[in-house]
């Protein structure tokens, strides 16, 4: 029964793993355009200016993910209207969530991007390079921190569980249920993260 339950919501659940694949790229997108921008004015001759792009990603870095999620759930509005225009934007719960995420990675880009451009300009490429591989490890980090986003009812992977879950009326599914969410995650996580480890070790030999 157990077995035949999965397979048959299977499609629904590796639809809301989707939502949770969109929401870290989001984050991802949005953390290494603004961490970039840090990155740089990290880079300043003017020494307020990289002082303060410091202060701030570090700031960025270490603020609490969990909150975030809430907090941008409850202060962000569920449309914007574009000024000069009648357009009104939605700003949907999963965007909302993946701006919360995204807070981690632009601290991650911030601090590690600005090392990356001071070692290329050294002429190490090598340590440039290894961002790469570090802020794809950042990105699978994000990826399963997105199920958090079922608290704010965006409707992931983990949200899609607790509905299987509800509408089947057994509670003995739970576990099993939890378990398939657990094994989706790690069959797109740990081959990414086999793949970055040979990335870093082609990356060490070819620059070594």
């Amino acid at each position: 029964m157990i077995v035949e339950t999965l397979l048959i919501w299977s499609p629904y659940l590796l639809g809301g793993f989707g939502w949770n694949l969109l929401i870290a790229l989001t984050a991802g997108l949005i953390g290494l355009t603004v961490g970039s921008l840090l990155a740089t004015l990290r880079q300043s001759q003017v020494r307020a200016v990289a002082h303060s792009s410091l202060g701030l990603s570090r700031v960025i870095h270490n603020l609490p993910t969990f909150a975030l999620i809430f907090y941008t759930a409850a202060m962000l509005p569920g449309e914007i209207a574009l000024p000069g225009t009648s357009l009104v934007m939605p700003v949907p719960s999963w965007f909302k969530a993946a701006l919360a995420l995204s807070a981690m990675q632009i601290g991650y880009t911030a601090e590690n991007l600005a090392i990356a451009l001071g070692a290329w300009r050294k002429g190490d490429r090598l340590r440039a390079l290894l961002f790469l591989p570090g802020w794809l490890n950042g990105f699978l980090i994000t990826l399963i921190a997105s199920s958090n986003a079922s608290v704010v009812g965006v409707d992931e992977l983990v949200s899609r569980c607790d509905t299987l879950i509800n509408a089947s009326g057994h509670t003995t599914l739970m576990i099993p249920i939890y378990l398939y969410a657990s094994v989706i995650f790690i069959c797109f996580c740990l081959p990414m993260s086999i793949a970055m480890r040979y990335l870093k070790r082609a990356m060490l030999h070819r620059h070594g």
